[in-house]
């Protein structure tokens, strides 16, 4: 249940540029990049900020960062207090549609306006050197005889790696559950984990393994390109009998509520970015594809994303069990038993060494460790099934009596507010699913 974890985290017609001749007034931007600085996302609206201001197409320009769980947190934001503004832009791509259907987000990519989708790269499969495996077919054999054995190094669950991983067993016949992948929180990591030969197989962007592919240290088995890149002689998955191509692309959406007028403007002001030598001397110098697709051809473009990549989120998050939230409640759990174990063994220290009253040594309440653990266990149990404000009120209550409360009544009740003032909070006003279970 990774959208709790994410819950307590947080908070048409074009299909090339336009031309310069249907110019408009320079406006005040702002840009979300719903990421922290320094990635994907950022970089982007960090060069659209440079551009716009070079070419004098906005008059000022801000950046806004709105990161978490995938971009879900800064487009949920973006949808609520941003409506009806026509000069504001949010960075999206790939890794949101992904992120939208592994947090169950309420809020999604339909909820906005397309403008355009900008950039991208491709991804590239990888193997050390030392690899038996010496062309893709290799791979894919030993891939379909015993998929577990064979294993793959990506970035972090859910996103671009793993996608074209689970994509490739498709094509191949090989169930989605069944891939064994090793997610690393950076590039970096899944680079020396392929290096070191610890997994059969790594995916990435072509910037990542670039300079290793290019000493030798590692082999480049396919490119997930439509065609070879230029300068590149890695064959395409088409080139190899596999009908699959897949760009971590990046684009921008506007706010709900523009009228058709406004969905222009900003159309015609990112169609002019796009073709400006600027732009394309920024992709060419940050190794982008220029892939610009503008209005309605963008949104159908998103619609198909989102049929092709949610069904295998879905798969992947069964295949990894228990996620963010279920470890969450872990954390939290343990911290509280042990709490609660420090003080019954500040209370049998006390007892053994204060003289007993009438009532004979202080009282050791063993039984509260252990009903703090049921209600641990009954808020896993029933978080999806009865929902959350139902477990979260049993937990509450369970978890009060186990710190030697005596008036479940009252307790439930505490327990029934809070959680609906949460379930609310989160659901309504921040747009971020929280399982509803039986109320729904």
């Amino acid at each position: 249940m990774r959208h709790l974890l994410v819950a307590f985290a947080a908070a048409l017609s074009f299909t090339a540029p336009v031309s310069a001749s249907a110019q408009s007034e320079p406006r005040d931007l702002t840009i979300v990049a719903p990421a922290a600085p320094g990635g994907g996302w950022d970089q982007t609206a960090r060069v659209m900020q440079q551009v716009l201001r070079a070419t004098g197409l906005a008059r000022s320009v801000q950046v806004v960062n709105a990161p978490g769980a995938a971009g879900t947190i800064g487009l949920a934001r973006f949808v609520i207090s941003e409506a009806g503004n026509g000069e504001a832009l949010l960075v999206t791509g790939l890794v949101m549609v992904s992120g939208i259907a592994a947090n169950r987000s309420p809020v999604t990519l339909a909820d906005v306006t397309p403008i355009a989708r900008l950039s991208g790269e491709y991804e590239v499969i990888v193997v050390p050197a030392s690899s038996p495996y010496r062309s893709l077919a290799g791979l894919v054999a030993a891939f379909q005889a015993n998929p577990r054995a064979v294993s793959w190094g990506g970035g972090s669950a859910g996103g671009t790696d793993e996608i074209l991983v689970c994509l490739l067993a498709q094509r191949v016949g090989v169930e989605p559950a069944r891939v064994n992948y090793i997610a690393y929180p950076g590039g970096g990591q899944a680079l020396a984990s392929v290096l070191g030969a610890h997994v059969s197989a790594a995916v990435s962007g072509l910037s990542e393994f670039a300079a290793q592919i290019e000493s030798g240290a590692l082999r480049a088995l396919a490119v997930s390109a439509p065609e070879r890149v230029p300068g590149l002689s890695i064959p395409t998955l088409h080139e190899q009998g596999v009908e699959l191509e897949l760009l971590n692309w990046r684009g921008l959406v506007a706010p709900p509520g523009l009228s058709r007028a406004e969905q222009r403007e900003l159309e015609d002001l990112v169609g002019r970015m796009a073709a400006s030598h600027e732009w394309k001397a920024a992709l060419e110098r940050s190794g982008w594809a220029d892939i610009y697709m503008a209005g309605e051809p963008f949104g159908r473009f998103i619609t198909d994303e989102t049929a092709r990549v949610a069904p295998l989120v879905a798969s992947s998050a069964g295949r990894r069990g228990w996620d963010g939230f279920e470890l969450f409640v872990l954390l939290g759990g343990g911290v509280a038993l042990a709490a609660a174990a420090w003080r019954i063994r500040s209370e049998r220290r006390r007892a053994g060494r204060e003289p007993a009253g009438e009532n004979g040594p202080v009282p050791v309440n063993l039984a509260g460790l252990g009903t703090l653990a049921l209600a641990l266990v009954t808020d896993l149990l029933l978080i999806e099934s009865a929902g959350f404000v139902i477990a979260s009120t049993l937990m509450f209550a369970l978890a009060a009596r186990g710190f030697g409360s005596r008036r479940p009544a009252r307790d439930a009740a505490v327990g029934l507010a809070l959680a609906a003032l949460v379930y609310a909070g989160f659901t309504r006003g921040l747009g971020i699913a929280l399982p509803a279970g039986v109320l729904g």
